[in-house]
């Protein structure tokens, strides 16, 4: 297999397809899954950090409620699932990494009436995966391209489909910037394409509602950071203006960790600086490696 432009070469990375364990380079799924034809499916993106998941049942949690609220039914118990999670990182030989475990309607007769296919189909994939969005500070645009929660699907579900969040990343990289930050359909601040937002104002941590934004698992981690660090913390409705005069803005995701912001739309923002976001990033990182919130994943396995 010839790797790809972006350099990704899944060779000698081992995935979970349907009960079998694969190559990654071997691994397909059909023109007919109803995941490929309609997006309809659900996914969940797990952190490992040094040989252990982060989180995990949190995260195998959410992936449940996914399924519920579409109607899928996921073909392993939680603790087969993990189990799976767990067979796949130690066969890919992985210490640090991006896990994805996807459900999708599964093969079926094309038509979007789910109906017509028999069973869910289960991929589990695990990759090295550095920081989404870098280490650096980014500059983010506010897009034009409307979160379609909640008048759609629920922004809870973790879905396959993600064609919003792809064209206000086009927008982003159109204007040179890093990352896009999108609205709900009533113009209040929803989350970025694929992490949640935070504001500093006035010694308060802001963060926008999830009726329009993934309850991020990273995010849960930064709430209760908040918590016992005495932080204040307003959930509430967040207008697009309210982002240029904050005192710090960062993004948070699994696939991002904790995201310092220093600009939007061409205003400078003072986050790096800010006292608030050095303590809560001491904190996640701290966090991540406290095993009270850690499975390690080589002992699973061998037990």
């Amino acid at each position: 297999m010839t790797p790809n432009p972006a350099g990704f070469d899944p060779s000698g990375l081992t995935v979970y397809v349907d009960g079998e364990y694969v190559d990654g380079a071997d691994a397909t799924v059909s023109l007919w899954d109803h995941g490929l034809l309609y997006g309809d499916g659900i996914f969940e993106g797990m952190r490992l950090f040094d040989g252990s998941l982060f989180r995990p049942h949190d995260h195998l949690a959410r992936l449940e409620r996914s399924a519920r609220s579409l109607g899928l039914e996921i073909p392993l118990g939680p603790d087969e699932l993990l189990d799976v999670i767990c067979e796949v990182i130690v066969r890919s030989g992985l210490h640090d990494a991006h896990v994805r475990p996807i459900v999708t309607r599964g093969f079926g007769t094309p038509g979007v009436d789910p109906s017509r296919c028999e069973r869910a189909s289960l991929f589990v994939a695990a990759y090295p995966f550095p920081p989404l969005l870098g280490s650096e500070p980014i500059r983010v645009l506010i897009s034009s391209v409307a979160r379609k929660a909640p008048r759609s699907i629920g922004a809870h579900v973790k879905s396959l489909n993600y064609l919003d969040a792809v064209l206000a990343k086009r927008q982003a990289n159109a204007a040179g910037m890093q990352e896009a930050i999108m609205l709900d359909v009533s113009g209040a601040v929803a989350e970025c394409s694929a992490a949640n937002v935070f504001l500093v104002v006035d010694g308060a941590l802001v963060t926008p509602t999830t009726r329009a934004a993934l309850p991020g698992i990273t995010r849960r981690t930064v709430l209760e950071l908040a918590a016992e660090q005495g932080i204040p913390v307003e959930e509430r409705d967040v207008w697009p203006m309210e982002l240029y005069v904050a005192d710090a803005l960062f993004a948070t995701g699994s696939g991002a960790g904790i995201v310092l912001i220093a600009e939007v739309d061409g205003n400078p923002l003072a986050t790096a600086t800010d006292p608030i976001v050095a303590a809560l990033a001491r904190g996640y990182r701290d966090r991540t490696r406290d095993p009270r919130y850690l499975v390690p994943v080589r002992e699973r396995v061998a037990g």
